[in-house]
């Protein structure tokens, strides 16, 4: 038992060390692990009213309102970091082990034009690190341009059921709440963040992601379905089509079992797919488990839901698992 508390209290001080090192840059989820964006490439909005067109020179053109914004490549390349990733301590003969990754998750290809699905809030985790705030979880759906090819990507659009740190949410007083955000992260190494909006256990939320009539801006929708309270983020993708939909379970710094929501589940529901003309398409959901520490899984139910589970009685240190 002493030499687990000094483990640990080892963690702290190394991720101490690491944070003030690092602080310049945020963690995004992302299927290559955590991605570290620099805060200076990381735009963060109070409201709905901006538009973030990809691929213009080379960078992003940001409009808000009636002002635009010509906002060049970040200048600093983003930073990933490891899926799996192990902190020793020799003098201890102890180790603690931690990941950043999508967990469990299921995607379907083809030529998206719309998106939409719901879920509950689930129950908050109940550890949160050895430091407090460490460990974050995200719940969403989402699209990309990846073909379902895990990493392949060049964006990501997100309506992100969130608990924890992340670069969208950076203030530590908000690190122990459900948060609902609209975000996207481009190829241009740069975030946007939407307005943030709380959420509470038992909740409903729907997330949505529309092409609008001009063919190549996208809408996020994140909407809180109690009140219709809505985080928007409008993104002009410039022809570049996503041709994968999502609905995933992902972490960072995940050390625990008990770093996931209590309730152990999340079930997707009332998952809508269309292409770019409006016409219905069915999901061929496929399941993709890279960690199965806490005995981690994906079921498709018979009425295209998707349900995502997990065990946070496991202990990952007597786990043996490993990517796949």
């Amino acid at each position: 038992m002493r030499s687990s508390i000094l483990a640990a209290c080892a963690l702290v001080a190394l991720a101490d060390a690491s944070a003030a090192k690092d602080e310049d840059w945020l963690a995004f989820p992302s299927k290559n692990g955590a991605t570290l964006i620099h805060k200076d490439c990381v735009h963060h909005f109070d409201d709905n009213d901006f538009n973030v067109k990809v691929g213009h020179n080379g960078g992003d053109l940001l409009s808000q309102g009636q002002r635009q914004e010509t906002l060049a490549p970040c200048p600093h390349a983003p930073r990933y970091q490891k899926s799996a990733h192990e902190v020793t301590t020799n003098s201890l003969g102890a180790s603690l082990s931690y990941y950043s990754d999508w967990v469990a998750y299921a995607v379907t290809t083809g030529d998206f034009g719309y998106m939409s699905s719901e879920w509950v809030v689930p129950k908050a985790p109940t550890s949160h690190g050895p430091v407090p705030g460490m460990s974050s979880t995200y719940l969403f759906n989402g699209l990309e341009d990846g073909g379902g090819v895990h990493g392949k990507s060049t964006y990501i659009l997100q309506p992100v059921l969130s608990y924890g740190k992340s670069g969208c949410i950076i203030n530590p007083v908000n690190f122990f709440h459900w948060y609902l955000i609209s975000f996207s992260v481009t190829g241009s190494g740069r975030a946007y963040c939407g307005k943030r909006i709380a959420v509470k256990e038992g909740e409903r939320v729907k997330g949505v992601m529309q092409l609008e009539e001009d063919g190549h801006t996208w809408s996020t929708i994140s909407t809180r379905l109690s009140n219709n309270d809505t985080s928007v983020a409008s993104t002009d993708l410039a022809g570049k089509q996503p041709n994968a939909a999502y609905v995933t379970l992902e972490s960072m710094i995940t050390y625990s079992c008990k770093a996931f929501p209590e309730s152990g589940t999340i079930t997707f529901e009332n998952n809508i797919l269309k292409d770019r003309n409006g016409k219905s398409l069915k999901p061929q959901w496929k399941s993709l488990i890279r960690h199965t520490e806490c005995n981690q899984q994906v079921k498709f139910n018979s009425d295209d839901s998707v349900t995502l589970t997990w065990d946070t009685t496991k202990d990952m240190a007597q786990s043996d698992s490993v990517i796949v």
